[in-house]
């Protein structure tokens, strides 16, 4: 059994890693993405480096650190009940109804499905499946999972959410500047956080909140800018 200063020292090391590399590779390292041309080359490489960097450091978190199964402790091998997975559904339904309201009503966007069909199938299962997938396995998996050991389930979903929000910030920061879509973005990317923590520490799963990840990328992919 690990100590909670133990665990607290381990994570607290682990994520002081992973927020330098992942800084470096969001801001100086990014000028490799912009050199691919081809989209869907583009996102291979992209979910490659979050395989490489959220993935394979959150297996080895799991196995040397905590000597178990990383497949178990990530909780990719837990699939919840029947009853807490209709529950994670409707919170999750609700959650996005929202959001598209908001988007619609607020912020003056309206659905169109023109972007999404221009994808290509492999771009749609880079983007909207396995890149979510692998935040997921980070993010809650492991991050969540870990900090829950550490502080009250509300504490820990803040923290993690605010620790999701600001891996986004350091690519937003270098290529736009704190604008007030930066701004907005990156509450609402504390909010999802918010409802994908309480799905993992409903279930104990990483599936629940993978799925409501893949479904809001797909909906923020079908909301556009509404013409004047």
């Amino acid at each position: 059994m690990v100590s909670q200063r133990r665990a607290a020292r381990d994570l607290c090391l682990f994520l002081a890693a992973f927020f330098v590399v992942w800084t470096l590779r969001a801001t100086w390292f990014y000028a490799v993405d912009e050199s691919i041309a081809s989209p869907t080359l583009r996102a291979a490489y992209s979910d490659l480096l979050k395989f490489l960097l959220w993935v394979l450091p959150a297996a080895a978190f799991a196995r040397w650190l905590r000597t178990t199964s990383p497949v178990k402790y990530l909780g990719l091998s837990l699939v919840p009940s029947l009853r807490s997975g209709w529950l994670c559904l409707a919170v999750t339904a609700i959650f996005l109804v929202a959001v598209a309201l908001f988007e619609v009503i607020i912020g003056r966007k309206s659905f169109s499905g023109a972007s999404l069909l221009s994808l290509s199938p492999a771009l749609v299962l880079l983007q909207l499946v396995i890149s979510p997938l692998f935040e997921e396995i980070l993010f809650r998996g492991l991050i969540m999972k870990e900090v829950m050991t550490l502080l009250p389930a509300p504490l820990a979903n803040a923290l993690t959410s605010l620790l999701f929000m600001g891996v986004h910030l350091p690519y937003w920061l270098s290529h736009g500047g704190l604008t007030q879509m930066v701004m907005a973005n990156a509450v609402g990317v504390f909010l999802f956080s918010v409802v994908a923590c309480w799905l993992y520490a409903r279930t104990a799963s990483v599936w629940p909140p993978t799925l409501a990840h893949m479904v809001n990328n797909l909906l923020s992919s079908m909301l556009v800018a509404s013409r004047a």
